[in-house]
This record gives C-alpha cells, structure tokens and sequence, in this order.
C-alpha cells in the first residue's frame, strides 16, 4: 500500500472528521475533551458521551466536526492524546 502525496491528502479537506476518545473514568474529563476543542478555535461544539464500560472504568465520547486541513485534524488528534486519562483516539 503506498503512502498519499501531500497533494493528495490535501485534496481531502475540508471534510467531517469522526472522532471517538476513549478514556478512564475520570471527573472532569468531559471538560477537557471539550476544552481541547475550545483550544484549538472550536467553540460552538461539544463532545457527547457516548458509553461506559460495563465496570464503568471507561468512557467514551464521540464528536464529528467539520474539518478544515489535514494539518489541523493531526493538531486535535495530539491534543486529545495528550490529555491525562485518555486512552485511545480514533
């Protein structure tokens, strides 16, 4: 499988990204997932919890925004991924 050019990649965007985070069970992280957001210029979304493990160590929260450059959807991704109790990005 080859990799895509820049150009190709950027022939992408803007376009809907589906971002679902999962995290531990933790107070307050709902606010910094949304906090990131805020961040980064995103300030009329929020994200929605979307499930809870069955031992309620975990939680998930999912968005979709609209997204403007492949640059920017990297730039959330790290942020999310650097928030303490975060787990997975997808």
């Amino acid at each position: 499988m080859r990799h895509l050019t820049k150009e190709e990649i950027d022939k992408l965007f803007p376009t809907t990204c589906h971002f679902k985070v999962i995290t531990v069970s933790l107070s307050g992280i709902q606010q910094e997932l949304d906090q990131a957001l805020v961040n980064n210029g995103i300030t009329d979304r929020r994200f929605q919890p979307s499930a809870q493990s069955k031992g309620g160590k975990y939680m998930s929260f999912e968005i979709a925004l609209e997204i403007q450059t492949h640059e920017k959807m990297l730039q959330l991704d790290r942020d999310f991924r650097r928030i303490d109790g975060v787990k997975m990005v997808l």
